[in-house]
């Protein structure tokens, strides 16, 4: 195969020793900071990091990849900690590069909350360099396949290019959002008028007075419920879910986080909850919201989630997950704002039930809602938004590389639905339940091992770990070759 590399005075390196090469899949924030890492930890045991990632640039991923600027982070900016050892670096960005300035609306009483797309830019630079000195190679291709031969991984692209290497980390992000069954046996007339509510053109045949029914109540479909905004939307819009639970806001008053929850005696989920309620009480005493709490507990919801058995486990995504996502994810302030008054006017409702059916009815929908009481209503709209969140149920299957790996037995999806099935160190885990050495798991889709493993502080440090774990393999391997020739 012929082997390109992009040579450059930065480039070159004197004390450079030829070592193994590691393909990286998904050029996302995880796979763009986990490359970024591998480059700059390990001259000495790393000779080619490749990313395969069909965008144009790599870091930011579906997540940042929008052109919107009405979308926002839900972070503010000086806690998002993007780049390991440099936590501030985001938040300096703005200021230095004039962001803020095309940006005013950024700046809150509560801190900056950036525009996603601007998130997007920075981890671009921050990769970009990287890919022009050639020392990280970005092939702009999805993954087909992704084999065993001879003892090293062959990643092929949809474009035809086969990369071999050493070892693979998977990172590709969230999948696609959950549909309800509901939309499973639509005509495709029907089919044309429900869109994923993040999709570039969702809103192109949206008429400013019609009503929209967006299904689901998290950031996402407060995020469409922006964009409608900004587009000027006077009709009703509607955000159904199971719970009718919205994320919460922010808190102002630059708290730090309070609370203490590291306590191995926590190991059901009951004793998790009451752990925070009482801790919320305490708070509450000395005059500290309940944000706080939950920033205490995030930090340690890692450390949690190990010393919960698997049943306990179960326990707390049935009965508390939609609680905690609500607390945990809360609203910018800019959003916070627009919900309010939407509320107030009427023009925003939240409603409680599941979509049980669907038609059409001339240029309408009828979208028929099941409540808790047995109920059911009929609601009339001309278009549906899809924003129910990413579905991770049987994640081992919804690509075409994965679901050859998941017939092998080589990965597995995780039986509470949160990802592939992997170690702590993020070594994914067979069908019998052996860590493979060589193939890896980073960001969102190694929750099962992690719990908490979506907001980007997390994925930092699972990368720090990743990246620290991966050279010492190589540097033992690279020994053991060396040893073996001096011999």
């Amino acid at each position: 195969m012929l082997k390109i590399r992009i040579s450059s005075p930065q480039a070159k390196r004197t004390d450079y020793v030829s070592g193994p090469s590691i393909v990286i899949i998904g050029g996302g924030y995880t796979g763009a900071t986990v490359a970024k890492l591998l480059v700059e930890r390990g001259l000495r045991h790393v000779e080619n990091v490749t990313v395969f990632e069909p965008r144009a640039q790599l870091g930011s991923g579906l997540a940042y990849d929008t052109g919107d600027p009405d979308v926002r982070l839900n972070v503010a900016a000086h806690r998002m900690r993007a780049i390991p050892g440099s936590p501030s670096a985001f938040l300096q960005w703005l200021h230095t590069s004039g962001t803020l300035t095309a940006d005013p609306a950024a700046v809150t009483s509560e801190g900056i909350f950036a525009r996603r797309r601007d998130f997007g830019r920075f981890m671009q630079q921050q990769l970009a360099p990287l890919v022009e000195a050639g020392v990280i190679r970005h092939l702009p291709e999805k993954v087909s396949t992704a084999s065993r031969v001879n003892g090293r991984w062959h990643v092929t692209g949809a474009g035809g290019t086969t990369v071999a290497a050493d070892m693979l980390i998977i990172a590709t992000g969230h999948p696609t959002a959950a549909r309800p069954q509901a939309l499973e046996n639509v005509d495709r007339r029907t089919a044309r008028m429900v869109t994923d509510a993040m999709a570039p053109d969702a809103l192109k045949d949206i008429h400013a007075d019609s009503n929209v029914l967006i299904v689901g109540s998290g950031l996402t479909a407060l995020d469409a419920l922006m964009r409608l905004k900004a587009y000027g939307h006077r009709g009703t819009i509607s955000l159904l879910s199971r719970s009718g639970l919205l994320p919460r806001p922010h808190a102002g008053g630059g708290f730090s986080p309070y609370g203490d929850f590291k306590d191995e005696t926590l190991i059901t989920a009951r004793q998790v909850l009451q752990k925070v309620r009482a801790t919320i009480a305490d708070a509450a005493q000395h005059d500290i919201p309940w944000q706080p709490v939950f920033d205490a507990l995030r930090q340690h919801a890692q450390t949690l989630w190990r010393q919960l058995p698997k049943t306990e486990r179960h326990k707390l995504l049935r009965r508390l997950r939609r609680w905690y996502d609500v607390h945990r994810y809360r609203m910018p302030p800019q959003v916070s704002a627009a919900l309010v008054e939407g509320m107030a006017t009427g023009q925003v409702e939240a409603m409680v039930g599941d979509l049980a059916c669907l038609r059409q009815d001339g240029q309408d929908l009828i979208a028929t809602i099941a409540t808790r009481e047995d109920r059911v209503r009929d609601y009339r709209c001309h278009h549906i938004l899809l924003a129910t969140g990413p579905d991770f149920r049987d994640y081992g299957t919804h690509q075409k590389f994965l679901l050859a790996l998941h017939r092998d037995g080589i990965v597995q999806s995780d039986p509470l639905g949160l990802g592939l099935s992997c170690d702590q160190e993020g070594r994914i885990l067979s069908a019998e339940g052996s860590p493979n050495t060589n193939l890896f798991v980073a960001g969102p889709p190694a929750r099962p091992a992690f719990g908490e493993l979506t907001g980007v502080p997390e994925i930092a440090d699972q990368a720090v770990n990743l990246v620290d774990l991966v050279l010492r393999m190589l540097a033992r391997r690279h020994r053991t070759i060396f040893i073996g020739r001096q011999e």
